[in-house]
């Protein structure tokens, strides 16, 4: 967390959140985790190793023996994480009530809809990887009766813009094809076509066959308005280059340009 909120003592050895590649260094920094991270809160959060550092690195043996007496199942989890909020006095009650309120929202989330949350705070922070493992949890599971056919589509749509944001190009086109094959939503086939024009692909004919002719006009129009954006953009900073005498201050724009290239194409299928 960069160590910027400090307070009380200030760890040795800090407090790995491995899925985030996150390090905690005081009480005030692991009481922002979870409220601000409630969706990656797992059942087994309240162990051996937080209580250890709560003891021994933070000196907070009071917190880590009422928790340990008052932590006894799962079940127990929410009450503790309000007690510890409470005790450590980061936040405020109104805010307090606020983080009860999710709570008591996320206990009446169904496993999946859990594992699609925790996936899309991933996905929020930019740890694209981590997320996609999560939705394809929910993608490729067949048995779960919970999993609608529309979360199942939304994970594999999910996945096709981490895997843009991963350059992973090949595998946007195949998730938004199954994404399409789950719900037949109008708006994934749009999504795919840009997909496959960007790529310079030949249109799959399982797919766009049956699309009216009118209707792939429009798309084509939309996404050659884009493209066309893109080409004036790239020829402006093909002279940029030119005319900058500074190797350094060109290659940064040079950089930056392709930065905000990518960002656009992930737009697209976003």
């Amino acid at each position: 967390m960069g160590r910027y909120i400090l307070g009380g003592k200030e760890a040795r050895l800090p407090y790995e959140v491995e899925e985030l590649n996150l390090r905690l260094y005081t009480v005030e920094e692991l009481c922002y985790y979870i409220y601000n991270n409630l969706p990656l809160i797992g059942d087994d959060f309240i162990d051996e190793r937080l209580l250890a550092f709560l003891r021994k690195e933070l000196g907070q043996e009071e917190i880590a023996d009422k928790i340990e007496k008052f932590y006894v199942s799962p079940s127990d989890q929410d009450a503790t994480l309000i007690m510890l909020l409470s005790d450590v006095g980061y936040y405020s009650d109104t805010e307090l009530k606020e983080f009860q309120n999710r709570l008591v929202s996320r206990k009446k989330k169904t496993g999946p809809e859990r594992v699609m949350n925790k996936a899309d705070l991933l996905y929020e922070k930019k740890r694209y990887v981590k997320a996609l493992f999560y939705y394809w949890r929910i993608a490729s599971d067949r048995d779960d009766v919970r999993i609608s056919q529309e979360m199942r589509s939304r994970a594999y749509e999910s996945m096709a813009s981490a895997y843009a944001h991963l350059s992973e190009f090949p595998r946007v086109i195949q998730t938004l094809e199954d994404a399409y094959d789950v719900s037949r939503q109008e708006r994934l086939l749009k999504k795919l076509y840009g997909a496959v024009m960007l790529f310079g692909s030949n249109l799959p004919e399982k797919y766009f066959a049956n699309v009216p002719s009118t209707l792939i006009a429009a798309w084509d129009k939309e996404y050659r308005s884009l493209t066309a954006v893109n080409r004036m953009q790239a020829e402006e900073s093909e002279i940029m280059g030119v005319f900058f005498m500074n190797e350094k201050e060109a290659a940064e724009k040079l950089e930056h340009y392709l930065e905000t290239e990518k960002e656009k194409f992930r737009s697209m299928i976003e």
